[in-house]
């Protein structure tokens, strides 16, 4: 291949804007799509290509102007180039030595002293530390255990409370010690244990005392808890305590239809309170109409099949009429019945309530009707109506 500046038809002073002008013309001009099958053109492109790729980098152009150089009149950069050059061949000629005598050994023994005697000093000041750390560790263990004996002792004592206290204590000033977690919930098993023990025995004044405890040191209070508490106080008579403590499981629990039933069941037929019972029943009332467009729609009486409702919808409307009838709203009343038929039509209690609302409003027509019906169905009390209203 020819000299690259005669390829290009310029002089070796030519600078890189006239090597650029250069290759664009003779490019334009070689170039293979403009000469097509000519081997002449394209071998001439191919030498184009590789002198432009050469003189076009500054690095490539100095080594290759080189060769029109003498040795006086070299760059700057190849006599640098050349001084690495003969430093690197003069480092991989040069031979190192190393002299092991009395000296070499002295060192290195002095060296290996001081390490040991480092090391050891670094394993005694780990080593204290951790002693004196696991000795505060073993220390309050013990503190610990001394301290959930005591626990016990008063739990075992029946001081529920004074027990319960001390433990928070010991939680608050180490709510990482597992055993205070454990302890804490086994007391709390325990109470409950003994509690359903009395209830079940139908001990419930001693099982109330347990519920009590529970609720106080329970967080939050368990639903089962709330619940035992109103069914030990309804059995030991005491109603507005029941009463209280089923209205706060109803905060935990707005839409459950048997605690609101029994809720207004205790308002009616306890505390004989119709107007609270009433707004029970209301809730009740629009629970079973939510839930019962959420599964049919909206027309829900006409598409569902009223033996696959729950008795509580029963219970709810049959609740709701004789509240109504206390209240003399007849005309609700008979709303109320009208669903309890509905919903439960074997049932004899919504006949009876239907005529007793219809006598008390002043529709006689379907009285006798509804009262039949009820004592084929065997209702006691539908037959002393019946003697009265119907011949």
């Amino acid at each position: 291949m020819g000299d690259y500046y005669e390829i290009l038809g310029l002089d070796p002073s030519a600078d890189a804007s006239q090597i650029r002008a250069a290759y664009k013309r003779l490019a334009m001009q070689y170039h293979p799509d403009h000469n097509p099958g000519d081997l002449h053109a394209e071998e001439k492109f191919k030498q184009l290509n590789e002198a432009y790729h050469t003189l076009s980098d500054s690095l490539k152009k100095s080594r290759y102007d080189s060769r029109y150089t003498t040795p006086e009149s070299q760059t700057v950069y190849d006599w640098r180039e050349e001084n690495r050059r003969k430093y690197w061949r003069m480092q991989q000629a040069k031979q190192w030595t190393y002299k092991i005598d009395k000296e070499y050994f002295k060192i290195q023994g002095l060296a290996f002293l001081v390490f040991i005697v480092i090391a050891g000093f670094c394993f005694a000041v780990v080593h204290t530390a951790y002693f004196f750390m696991e000795q505060k560790r073993l220390a309050k263990w013990r503190a610990d255990t001394v301290a959930l004996k005591q626990v016990n002792a008063l739990f075992l004592t029946g001081k529920f409370d004074d027990a319960f206290m001390m433990m928070s204590a010991l939680q608050k000033n180490d709510p990482m010690e597992f055993r205070f977690t454990f302890a804490h919930d086994s007391l709390i098993g325990e109470l409950r244990k003994a509690g359903e023990a009395e209830f079940k025995n139908k001990n419930f004044s001693a099982a109330i005392r347990y519920f009590f405890v529970l609720e106080r040191h329970e967080e939050p209070a368990h639903e089962e808890t709330l619940q035992r508490i109103a069914q030990c106080q309804y059995y030991l008579g005491n109603f507005k305590e029941a009463l209280q403590a089923m209205k706060h499981l109803h905060n935990q629990q707005p839409k459950n239809l048997q605690l609101i039933y029994e809720i207004g069941l205790i308002n009616l037929d306890q505390l004989e309170n119709p107007v609270e019972a009433l707004h029970y029943f209301d809730l009740g009332k629009k629970l079973f109409k939510k839930n019962l467009s959420d599964v049919y729609g909206e027309a829900f009486m006409i598409v569902m099949d009223p033996a696959d409702a729950p008795d509580i919808y029963f219970d709810i409307f049959e609740a709701r009429a004789r509240t109504n009838l206390v209240l003399k709203k007849y005309e609700d009343a008979l709303s109320d019945c009208k669903w309890s038929v509905y919903l439960r039509p074997q049932r004899s209690e919504s006949y009876r309530l239907r005529a007793q609302a219809n006598i008390q409003s002043g529709n006689p027509e379907e009285v006798c009707k509804d009262l039949n019906q009820a004592k084929k169905l065997g209702d006691p009390e539908a037959n002393i109506l019946a003697k009265k209203h119907c011949r």
